[in-house]
């Protein structure tokens, strides 16, 4: 893509404005994030599964140096006030579960209010999804994130961001901004979902290609860092080469943070996104067959560990 589209950048970041903002999914990425929108000066209310998670963090956010006010969710209903309510979730159904009870609001969200779904969702869902909220006067945008959990904490993700609804983009884009300034607008409800599907689909093959590359070269005599250090300064460089392979497999830390099942998820949402459109689509099926087949053995791991599991057959 060319870059951020023009008109998403302006200077929201300088003040909060009066939106009362919730966060709903304080894990590994979403703990960052919403750290960074109470540094730009929102309240904001942290709500989470783990109802100890949710006071700990709500907790360390009311610490942060000029931070905007944040308080707990005890309950879905102390969200009710809020204007915008960010997502970070694992998968779409857990999204639609933690809005909706069926065809009516789990949270009460008041019409008007705007969900930011960030998490890495299934397109089709999300546009189901607005469907229904959209019935009770409430918005929503998706907004997946791309960067690690590194990036997450710098505020430089990138973010790719769809909606129906302009104004509803718009009232979204401040927010989302404290987390990012490369907002790149992709189209309408469910195109950021399938753009970030569609790039950790990117991802996930030249993950399991390095990881053919390397058990190949290994075995052949190639030693492994030689082999790292060659395809980063050459036509096979890739983020899994230079971030992921280096510390996480030739130095054996297996820990970035980024789990088996989420790649596994994203690559066949990918997967029956290329399905849906009638689109021939061999490389995507053999990626989600070899991820598929070291989740089935490794269960929830760090998604390096399939590299090892790989490297056994």
């Amino acid at each position: 893509m060319s870059g951020p589209e023009p008109g998403l950048e302006g200077d929201s970041m300088d003040t909060a404005g009066g939106d009362r903002v919730g966060f709903v999914g304080l894990g590994t990425m979403g703990t960052p994030m919403v750290t960074n929108v109470v540094r730009a000066g929102y309240a904001v209310v942290v709500h989470d599964a783990d109802p100890d998670r949710t006071a700990r963090i709500a907790a360390e956010l009311a610490e942060v140096p000029g931070g905007g006010p944040a308080t707990a969710a005890t309950d879905p209903g102390d969200l009710a006030g809020c204007d915008v309510v960010v997502t970070m979730l694992p998968t779409s159904a857990i999204v639609r579960s933690v809005l909706l009870d069926g065809t009516e609001l789990r949270l009460p969200l008041r019409p008007g209010a705007v969900v930011v779904d960030m998490s890495s969702s299934d397109p089709t869902e999300t546009v189901e999804t607005g469907q229904v909220l959209a019935r009770h006067g409430v918005a929503l945008v998706d907004a997946p994130v791309s960067g690690a959990k590194e990036r997450a904490a710098e505020g430089t993700l990138a973010i790719m961001l769809g909606a129906d609804d302009d104004a509803a983009a718009e009232r979204a884009v401040p927010v989302v901004e404290t987390m990012s300034r490369s907002i790149y607008r992709t189209g309408k409800l469910g195109t950021g979902h399938a753009m970030k599907a569609l790039n950790n689909f990117v991802a996930g093959a030249a993950f399991t290609a390095t990881a053919e590359a390397l058990t190949a070269g290994a075995r052949f005599g190639l030693d492994p860092q030689v082999m790292i250090d060659v395809l980063n300064d050459s036509t096979g460089q890739t983020f899994s080469s230079s971030v992921v392979f280096g510390p996480h497999i030739v130095e054996g830390r297996y820990a970035t943070g980024f789990a088996l099942p989420l790649l596994t998820k994203d690559v066949r949402i990918a997967q029956t996104l290329q399905q849906a459109v009638g689109h021939h689509a061999p490389v995507a099926d053999a990626v989600s067959a070899a991820l598929g087949e070291a989740l089935e053995a490794l269960g929830d791991v760090d998604h390096t560990e399939a590299f090892r599991y790989w490297e056994k057959q």
